[in-house]
């Protein structure tokens, strides 16, 4: 029994070790070939089914207004301010970079809306993240004379790109990050807690560093979703033409950012990413949802308390080594009971169990807005039959001296031979 199991948990470190090369960056590079094919599959979580397939079509959230600023100068923007802030809107949050220096009269008409507006948020944007500190070290603010005169909250989404034209797949975000000592909130929390303070800070509490996006909307159908309008939206000339009614904004989220030189334009890639809705969820073709919608379905989630929690890394390589050991001590009884049986058998094994933990994390999602990840899991469970017939077939033997020279004797006989 003894060896029984130390083998067993050699077997283990084994399979474990095998993951560890295939992890390797230089290791794949040999495998250049099939670039294309991890390429489809590396922006595809098994999770994504849910956001896709199987939500509920949406309902209205009424709390938030989205307008679109398409091209318009600063000048035009403050022109949009002045129009909505008549119809007394709860909070007005500019999803825009303003940055950049501009001749003082091309700045003037927003920096004075700004002075006269109360409640207004306004997009920055952090930089130059210190993976050994775990923090940005800077923040691009809007010019003094605009910052001044509103809140800022930080526009940052997370995603692997690195350029607008990447593939910027948006799954989750960071409530708040520290810069320079100071903490700074993410756009979609200040205009959260702008309308809700108890619910924000409630969101707030829960203290994770990253927080899943519980997608529910878009703005409009894109022909790369399966979902509808959740957010109701104007386009640039609807705010200046003011084809709305009165109570369109009365207390409520208005949000103003970039959803393309029109409502519907599909064929820019400026704050265009692809989220979990997408209806290709493998190999994503068309993006299908703009930042501020995402800033939106953030501030959905926040107010009303419907937020995703995620399993821990910790637990998810602890659940992937018990599966292992576990996997490994019974094939390791069958390899020994019935050989001729084994590989029929562990496959079988392996194939329910795959299913098994792919439904399960499914359901929980759906079910209680619990994430799990049984990556691991599933990746020991495919190893574990082969491995261990690995492990017996060349491993032990090559720690065993008689073994070995059977090798050499086999070499010897065949060279004989020729």
């Amino acid at each position: 029994m003894k060896r029984f199991i130390r083998d067993t948990i050699l077997c283990s470190l084994f399979i474990f070790s095998i993951m560890g090369v295939f992890a390797s960056v230089t290791f794949f590079k040999v495998f250049d070939l099939f670039d294309p094919i991890g390429d489809m599959f590396s922006d595809f979580e098994l999770t994504d089914i849910v956001f896709s397939q199987l939500s509920e079509d949406p309902i209205a959230d009424e709390r938030i207004v989205m307008v679109n600023i398409g091209t318009l100068s600063r000048e035009g923007i403050a022109r949009q301010i002045e129009i909505i802030k008549k119809y007394n809107p709860r909070v007005i949050g500019l999803d825009v970079m303003l940055d950049l220096q501009l001749p003082f009269e091309e700045d003037s008409a927003l920096t004075r809306v700004l002075s006269e507006t109360e409640n207004i948020i306004v997009g920055e944007k952090l930089i130059d993240f210190n993976d050994e500190l775990d923090h940005f070290e800077q923040t691009i603010k809007p010019e003094s004379h605009i910052s001044d005169q509103a809140y800022l909250g930080y526009v940052n989404l997370i995603t692997n790109a690195r350029t607008q034209e990447d593939l910027k797949v948006c799954r989750e975000f960071t409530p708040s990050e520290v810069v320079d000592g100071e903490t700074r909130y993410a756009f979609p929390v200040r205009l959260a807690y702008a309308y809700d303070s108890m619910k924000t800070e409630r969101f707030v509490t829960r203290d994770n560093d990253i927080e899943v996006v519980n997608y529910k909307g878009n703005i409009i159908s894109f022909s790369s979703s399966n979902y509808g309008m959740k957010y109701f939206a104007l386009d640039v000339y609807d705010v200046f033409d003011e084809n709305f009614t009165e109570d369109l904004f009365a207390d409520k989220i208005v949000i103003m950012c970039f959803m393309g030189k029109y409502l519907g334009d599909t064929e820019t890639t400026e704050d265009f990413y692809f989220t979990p809705m997408n209806e290709n969820y493998v190999g994503k073709a068309k993006n299908d949802m703009f930042g501020g919608v995402i800033h939106a379905n953030i501030i959905s989630q926040i107010l009303d308390d419907d937020y995703i929690d995620q399993m821990s890394q910790h637990a998810e390589i602890i659940l992937a080594i018990l599966f292992c050991l576990v996997n490994v001590f019974l094939f390791k009884i069958i390899y020994g009971a019935m050989p001729k049986w084994y590989d029929g058998i562990t496959k079988i094994f392996q194939l329910v169990e795959v299913m098994g933990l792919a439904t399960l994390m499914i359901f929980l999602l759906l079910s209680f807005n619990y994430k799990a990840d049984f990556t691991l899991a599933i990746i020991v469970i495919a190893l574990s039959g082969d491995s261990l017939e690995v492990y017996h077939g060349v491993v032990k033997n090559l720690f065993s001296k008689e073994r070995r020279k059977e090798i050499f004797k086999v070499n010897r006989r065949f060279w004989e031979n020729e």
